[in-house]
């Protein structure tokens, strides 16, 4: 009698392994609480209001290949057009060794026990080793890479460039207009709490402003323009305004 492999599959070895009480031990615990059951349990601790009428319609255990098969399937239906939606948003070739000794690093992700993965202590790892690439990449004395996303990263370089400034009586930032949209609705709010003024513009127009403590560049523009910025940048500096430039790639 020949069977396939999925035939030989014990799905329900994960459970046992990882889950641990068996029936007797469950039964017992139950007991101690005043439960008949697990789901009489669930229904002692857990408000109806929020409980499920019916259980999700999940379906069968399946493997990771038969799983992404599907997957691939789900997707496969979409319909792929070109993007022309521009503000950072590219399409970009990952080579695989990149992804696999990077992304999918699985001793940044493997957990220490079955129900804590430890990706957080992954993601500071790769961090670190992004500055250190940076940095040795652009020869800058220091390099960060704690934030998660470009705009937040804009609005902390905003609040670091009103702590830093000289100008103290200064209290407006310089938004350059090809800023992506995304960057600036977020400098925006948090300049709200700060009590800062924004001003958008022309980058080109930036020294024509006074009274600005700090200004913010695009690089490469949010309309896919690559700029010059490197005689703007000397003067703003000798004019004492802290310069921040949102880059990618």
């Amino acid at each position: 009698m020949t069977q396939t492999l999925s035939q030989l599959e014990n799905r329900g070895a994960f459970i046992e392994r990882h889950i641990g009480p068996d029936a007797a031990q469950q039964q017992e615990m139950l007991n101690a609480v005043g439960a008949e059951s697990l789901n009489a349990l669930t229904d002692q601790i857990v408000p109806k209001d929020i409980q499920l009428a019916t259980p999700p319609q999940v379906g069968e255990a399946a493997t990771e290949y038969a799983a992404l098969a599907e997957l691939k399937a789900i997707a496969g239906r979409n319909k792929r057009f070109t993007s022309y939606i521009g503000m950072g948003y590219t399409a970009v070739q990952l080579p695989p060794v990149i992804l696999r000794n990077m992304l999918e690093n699985p001793g940044w992700y493997t957990a220490y026990t079955p129900y804590q993965p430890e990706v957080s202590q992954g993601r500071l790892e790769a961090l670190l080793n992004f500055q250190q690439v940076t940095l040795d990449l652009t020869g800058l004395d220091m390099a960060s890479a704690s934030l998660l996303d470009e705009a937040t990263a804009a609005a902390e370089a905003m609040a670091m460039a009103k702590r830093v400034s000289k100008l103290k009586n200064a209290n407006r930032f310089f938004v350059a207009s090809d800023v992506h949209p995304q960057t600036l609705d977020v400098v925006r709010t948090r300049a709200e709490t700060f009590g800062f003024d924004v001003i958008v513009d022309d980058a080109a127009k930036a020294l024509d402003h006074q009274d600005v403590f700090g200004v913010l560049l695009q690089q490469v523009g949010t309309t896919g323009e690559i700029h010059d910025y490197s005689a703007l940048i000397t003067e703003l500096k000798s004019r004492k305004v802290v310069v921040s430039v949102a880059a990618d790639k």
